[in-house]
């Protein structure tokens, strides 16, 4: 911070332009300059990060953002509170990625200045312009390895864009990534066919929306062949997948499997049947097969070494999958 400039003179003046002025208990009818206060505390805010003092630079925009609610002036306190939170998130952000001890002070302010803009939004009946600012949170969230908070508020944001599908595939790919990070392997096992359910939904033509659905429809398989539920417990859809991979001919596939490139389908196959089998050796000898398929990625590439891990001895509780089991009801809002 410039030692050379009076700071606390400087806020003084502001929060005297705020005051009602009284003489003898009585209030004059001068009204506070709301609009030079919001005004003052920018400028002050832009001098605080000029000094990288960013802490204060955001306080003095959740200032800012107060002066215009006074006057009455969404938009302009959106922008002050949107900008206050961007701050509070990069200071944490550069705690974490310098593993600096943090007390989540900062991550505290950013949660409830976003909340106060969201409040906001919902005045204004912006439910995109919210729901893009609970992603945008959950994002953060994410990059702070604070996977349980954000994997609930992308499953809200969700509930923003149920008319806008190309927004909700970005949400459904990142939580299917989170839930098989975390090795929550049966609800990524749902949210996938959540997907691949509303994709087939949709315009089936689109080239784009096919190869989406060939390339979750093998992330389905890969998470039913390393949980392997009891067959007392399976899903209908779950069951025909797996008696697809096992036993289906490539000339009688149905839709998402019949997007599959032939050669990929019976090299799926045939790791089905080699996972069914216990046969870790023959899993091998298909792995490198496996890597030069075109329409294998690394998430692929990731599932099917857990699998290998999991045939090998590395223990996976079945009795965990629930074929029941839904985040959706269990969703709240952050406070």
């Amino acid at each position: 911070m410039d030692p050379s400039i009076d700071h606390i003179e400087r806020l003084r003046t502001i929060y005297g332009k705020l005051k009602r002025v009284r003489f003898g208990g009585v209030v004059t009818s001068r009204r506070p300059k709301y609009a030079e206060g919001a005004l003052d505390f920018q400028s002050l805010s832009r001098q605080f990060r000029q000094e990288n003092c960013l802490e204060y630079a955001g306080l003095c925009l959740i200032q800012s953002s107060r002066c215009f609610s006074e006057l009455k002036s969404s938009t302009s306190e959106l922008q002050m509170l949107l900008e206050a939170a961007s701050l509070f998130l990069e200071i944490e952000l550069q705690l974490h990625q310098s593993h600096t001890l943090s007390y989540h002070e900062n991550l505290s302010l950013a949660l409830s200045a976003y909340q106060l803009a969201q409040k906001n939004l919902r005045e204004q009946n912006e439910r995109y312009l919210a729901g893009l600012i609970t992603f945008q949170v959950a994002l953060h969230l994410e990059m702070l390895e604070k996977f349980q908070e954000s994997e609930r508020l992308f499953s809200m944001a969700l509930d923003s864009f149920q008319d806008l599908f190309s927004i909700q595939i970005s949400i459904y790919q990142r939580l299917i990534n989170i839930r098989i990070d975390n090795e929550k392997y049966n609800l990524a096992l749902q949210t996938t066919t959540i997907l691949i359910e509303r994709l087939m939904k949709t315009s089936v033509n689109d080239i784009s929306y096919r190869r989406l659905l060939a390339s979750y429809d093998i992330l389905r398989l890969f998470l039913l062949l390393i949980l392997q539920p009891h067959p007392q417990r399976l899903r209908a859809d779950y069951a025909k997948t797996l008696d697809a991979y096992t036993w289906e001919s490539y000339e009688k596939l149905n839709i998402p499997m019949s997007y599959l490139d032939e050669t990929l389908f019976y090299l799926l196959q045939s790791i089905t049947l080699a996972v069914q089998a216990r046969d870790l050796s023959h899993i091998e000898q298909l792995e490198f097969d496996l890597n030069q398929q075109p329409q294998i990625d690394s998430r692929h590439i990731r599932l099917f070494h857990i699998l290998k891990q999991k045939i090998s001895g590395h223990f996976i509780d079945t009795l965990k999958f629930d074929q029941q089991t839904s985040s959706s009801n269990d969703i709240t809002e952050y406070r």
